[in-house]
């Protein structure tokens, strides 16, 4: 019995990184490309600098230091390093949408200069006068804004629905196979909070592989209407194969994985906006559309 216990629990941990696999890994796949072949049609979008929706306070979240830094260095640093993953959150996204070719980039100068004019920090959603300042001022047809809802760091309510759910799965499959043993049962939880907290709370490392979760939201504004016209929000756990194409020196580093699971998620919600199709004149002459 022991052994079949401890042969289930091995095809359940098994499932379990088979399915992140599918989920959750850094693929890097080609750009997907616009449908929209008229470059007049292709809608001048402006991105607004990605905010954080969770406070992280200690830089070893983000970064493998290899020293104690007084509290003097952690702070000025840590706020180093949270602004330039903003700055690279925004740019893969830009970068993954021109290659795209679907819209036409705002100048980053020009939309920051702007946002600060008009007081729209980092993760706020734009109201519609903000809006209709972007598409006076800057040509804008589409303001994007977003949030890092994790990076290294899960918030709680997060990571106890997720650990919640993986429970229960797991408990449910055990008990079918074992007539609802209890020992076997209490034993999979005890087991699956060891094995667990690594993927579900701030990133770890199981069974070699490095979990580094980050979690992305965004939306798409038309400038016309002011309503939402997108929204996508995607995450990515570990790097697999990317880790590979660096030297094994530095695959350790927590910001390497980092930026890894999050040039992922860029990568998928900047193919979502472009498989949108959106044109100007869509945007401009059906009010309609802008509310869906």
């Amino acid at each position: 019995m022991k052994c079949c216990t401890i042969c289930c629990r091995l095809v359940l941990v098994a499932c379990s990184l088979v399915g992140a696999a599918l989920t959750g890994c850094v693929a890097f796949d080609p750009p997907v490309q616009s449908q929209v072949e008229d470059l007049s049609e292709r809608p001048y979008v402006a991105i607004l600098l990605f905010g954080f929706d969770l406070d992280i306070t200690k830089l070893s979240t983000v970064e493998t230091l290899d020293r104690t830094l007084s509290p003097e260095e952690e702070s000025t640093q840590l706020a180093a390093a949270l602004r330039q993953i903003q700055q690279e959150a925004r740019w893969l996204l830009l970068s993954r949408l021109a290659t795209g070719q679907g819209f036409r980039m705002v100048p980053l100068t020009h939309t920051d200069a702007l946002a600060e004019e008009l007081q729209l920090n980092p993760g706020v959603l734009p109201n519609t006068d903000q809006l209709a300042e972007f598409r006076r001022r800057l040509g804008a047809d589409l303001v994007v804004a977003g949030s890092i809802l994790d990076y290294g760091k899960v918030r709680w309510q997060w990571s106890a629905a997720g650990m919640l759910a993986d429970t229960s799965w797991e408990t449910v499959a055990i008990g079918l196979a074992t007539a609802w043993n209890p020992g076997i049962i209490l034993g999979n939880v005890g087991f699956n909070l060891l094995t667990s907290t690594p993927v579900w709370f701030g990133g770890g490392y199981l069974f070699g592989i490095a979990f580094r979760p980050v979690r992305v939201e965004a939306r798409a504004f038309d400038t016309v209407q002011g309503y939402p016209i997108w929204q996508a929000m995607d995450e990515s756990v570990y790097a697999w194969g990317a880790l590979k194409s660096f030297p094994e020196a530095v695959r350790s580093k927590k910001e390497i994985q980092l930026e890894l699971n999050l040039a992922a998620i860029m990568e998928s919600l900047g193919d979502s906006l472009t498989k949108q199709a959106f044109t100007v004149s869509r945007l401009r002459t059906q009010p309609e559309f802008a509310q869906r």
